[in-house]
C-alpha cells in the first residue's frame, strides 16, 4: 500500500497543472498521480491531429512532465474511493491512502439521440489514442465528411479535415451561426466566412435527424428532408462532466 500527502486522480489536462502546482508551492509534500491512460492526449490538439499536426503521437502530454517535477505516476484506472479510510483502489489492485485528494476525470463527449448514431463511421471526439489513430485513417479515405456542431469543436475539426485532403466538408449547426454561444453576430459571421472560403459548406438552423446506411454510414438525413451524402459523420456538440467516480463516492 502506497500513500502521498495528494493524490490525483486523472492525467489529462487538470490533473498534472493540479500536481505540478501543489509541488511547486508545497514542494515537501508527497505527490501521486493516477491515471487509467497508458498515453494521454492534448486535449485542446485533438483536431489538429487531422490536419496540422498528423497524428495522435505527436499529440501527447510526456510522463516526464510529472517524473520531472517530482510526481509519482501510476497508471491503473480507479475503480472505488473509500472516503473514510482516505484511500483509493485502481483496477489493477493497487491501493493508495492520501490526505488530500484531487479529482481531475475531465469529460465525456454528449450523444446525441439520433437514429443510427452507432454506424460505423461515425465519430465523437474522445481522448483515446488508439481510436484517433482509426478515426484519422477512415477521414484519410473520406470524400464526404459531415460534421455535428459547429461551436470551436466542430469548426476546427472542419478547418483541419479539409488541409490537404480533397473531401466534402459539411458542417450542420442547429443555430443561426456557428460558434454563437461563444461570438457575438459580426465575428460568427467573419469565422463563416473564413470557412466558406476555405471550401467547407455551412448549413445553420438545420438539425441532422437521421444518421443513413446499413452497417455503414452513408449519409444524413436533415430536419427540412434533405439527405446529404457522408462516408464519415463526426459529432462534436460539446461535453459533460466524467462525475461517476465522485458520484459513486458520494
Amino acid at each position: 500500500m502506497k500513500r502521498a500527502d495528494v493524490v490525483v486522480i486523472g492525467g489529462s489536462a487538470a490533473g498534472p497543472v493540479a500536481g505540478i502546482s501543489c509541488r511547486r508551492r508545497y514542494p515537501e509534500k508527497s505527490v501521486i498521480l493516477i491515471r487509467k491512460e497508458e498515453q494521454v492526449l492534448i486535449p485542446c490538439g485533438i483536431p489538429y491531429i487531422f490536419g496540422t499536426v498528423g497524428s495522435p503521437e505527436k499529440n501527447l502530454i510526456p510522463d516526464a512532465l510529472l517524473s520531472n517535477n517530482g510526481i509519482e505516476l501510476i497508471k491503473g484506472e480507479v475503480v472505488e474511493i473509500d472516503r473514510d479510510k482516505k484511500s483509493v483502489s485502481t483496477i489493477n489492485g493497487d491501493v493508495v491512502n492520501y490526505d488530500k485528494l484531487v479529482l481531475a476525470t475531465g469529460s465525456l463527449p454528449i450523444y446525441l439521440p439520433i437514429p443510427g448514431l452507432d454506424k460505423e463511421n461515425v465519430f465523437t471526439v474522445k481522448k483515446d489514442v488508439g481510436y484517433l489513430k482509426t478515426m484519422l485513417d477512415v477521414i484519410n479515405r473520406a470524400k464526404d465528411i459531415v460534421i455535428i456542431g459547429g461551436g470551436f469543436i466542430g469548426v476546427e475539426f472542419a478547418d483541419e479535415c479539409r488541409k490537404n485532403r480533397d473531401a466534402n466538408v459539411t458542417i450542420v449547426e442547429i443555430l443561426p451561426h456557428c460558434l454563437q454561444l461563444a461570438l457575438d453576430a459580426e465575428f460568427c459571421t467573419e469565422a463563416e466566412n473564413m470557412l466558406t472560403e476555405r471550401g467547407i459548406k455551412l448549413l445553420v438552423n438545420q438539425r441532422v435527424e437521421a444518421i443513413l446506411g446499413d452497417k455503414q454510414v452513408s449519409g444524413v438525413r436533415l430536419s427540412d428532408g434533405e439527405e446529404l451524402k457522408a462516408d464519415v459523420v463526426i459529432v462534436g456538440v460539446g461535453a459533460r462532466p466524467n462525475a461517476e467516480l465522485a458520484e459513486k463516492a458520494g
